[in-house]
């Protein structure tokens, strides 16, 4: 907030599954006698929050995909989606970083974690590096 985002609120219950490629739970509305499904993302508001004129919204929020379910995917799970208007990629890796390194901070007391018996340094900046770079170094064999 303190970098003048806006916490926002959009709407649960949709007429039309939208903004993300994943299967709907679906439901029935008995006083508008209409058919309703439960969203599977958060992104199209936001983006219309965006068009609209606001510059900086994010929503904490709940996410419904009717889809397998194991120790490894919840159907039903909480994430945070941002925008910032004439932001590029850039900048949204630095939000990301500067929010996990805050969490980890707050959570632990410390931007060094450990996890599955590695240690995870959060010190920004990250590395940066293109996926056919990561591809490369991490497949055998020459790719060029």
């Amino acid at each position: 907030d303190e970098r003048g985002f806006i916490e926002v609120e959009t709407p649960v219950l949709h007429s039309q599954a939208g903004g993300a490629d994943a299967r709907p739970f679906e439901t029935f509305h008995n006083t508008l006698d209409m058919n309703l499904t439960l969203r599977i993302a958060t992104e199209l508001h936001l983006k219309r929050l965006i068009i609209g004129g606001f510059d900086r919204v994010y929503e904490i929020g709940r996410i419904f995909r009717n889809e397998g379910i194991s120790t490894r995917h919840n159907p039903e799970f909480t994430s945070i989606e941002l925008y910032q208007a004439y932001a590029d990629f850039e900048d949204m890796m630095e939000i990301t970083e500067t929010l996990i390194r805050h969490l980890a901070n707050v959570v632990t007391g410390s931007a060094v974690v450990e996890y599955e018996g590695k240690t995870i340094d959060l010190e920004t900046p990250w590395r940066r590096v293109s996926m056919a770079d990561i591809v490369k170094d991490k497949l055998p064999g020459n790719l060029d």
